[in-house]
């Protein structure tokens, strides 16, 4: 399973909890969703992580230290 996928299924459980009149399902469908969004957080987290901080530090110029100048 990938974290697109529980992503989907979690969007799918939180629309499904707007439309439902059943007061236990509407519940039942949001803490899917939870779970859902957690897990896929926790598939890609890190990995996301290290790409967007490697993204942060190729775009930003070396300016080294302040007392270099």
């Amino acid at each position: 399973m990938d974290a697109t996928y529980l992503r989907a299924l979690a969007s799918r459980c939180h629309r499904s909890s707007r439309n439902c009149s059943d007061l236990f399902a509407k519940e039942e469908f949001r803490r899917l969703a939870t779970e859902l969004e957690a897990t896929a957080q926790e598939l890609e987290g890190p990995a996301k992580f290290d790409a967007a901080a490697d993204t942060w530090r190729r775009s930003r110029p070396s300016r080294g230290y302040e007392g270099d100048h």
